[in-house]
């Protein structure tokens, strides 16, 4: 796995586009914006020199936060997911690591969190709802995954908070957060 650098950028996102409906996406300009920033980091997986797949990461103090993970729809079942989720295990091996997914109601929902679960991550019983990315897109609720354990009420509101707040770019009084 390697570091992602500006000229694979647009790679990437073109990646995340097929893997993502829009409300789970930021736009292009906005992703690329805190990419530059070095807000976060963008880990990249190759396969005989082509991009099979990528996450996002944002490192914070209180946990590691994967935002977009996406593999390549034609390479999908091979394994690479797996490989790619045990690489971040293992850089990110003294830290919380979280991730939002869709509570699990239908066969799609609940395959992503089973992938989860066999990669030792947790669903938590506590449910919130991601504050848009885009104009004019529908609600989307979310439950919190974590490794390697998993959370109480209070760290979960802890880390919802931080998120709305670093990740989601919230205003702590208007929301109502931290």
């Amino acid at each position: 796995m390697i570091k992602i650098n500006e000229e694979s950028f647009d790679m990437v996102y073109q990646l995340f586009e097929e893997a993502f409906i829009l409300a789970e996406l930021r736009p292009y300009e906005k992703m690329k914006e805190l990419f530059l920033k070095e807000e976060f980091v963008i880990y990249g997986y190759n396969l005989e020199g082509k991009l099979a797949g990528a996450i996002l990461v944002w490192e914070f103090d209180e946990c590691i936060y994967l935002e977009n993970f996406a593999v390549d729809s034609k390479l999908r079942n091979q394994g690479i997911g797996a490989a790619i989720l045990k690489e971040i295990q293992q850089i990110y091996s003294s830290h919380l690591i979280v991730l939002e997914v869709e509570e699990p109601i239908d066969e799609l929902t609940t395959r992503r969190v089973h992938f989860y679960q066999r990669h030792q991550f947790y669903l938590n019983p506590f449910h919130f709802i991601q504050p848009a990315l885009r104009e004019n897109v529908e609600d989307v609720h979310l439950m919190l995954m974590s490794y390697p354990h998993c959370i109480n009420e209070e760290t979960f509101k802890n880390i919802r908070d931080l998120l709305f707040y670093k990740v989601y770019k919230q205003n702590k009084e208007k929301e109502g957060i931290l």
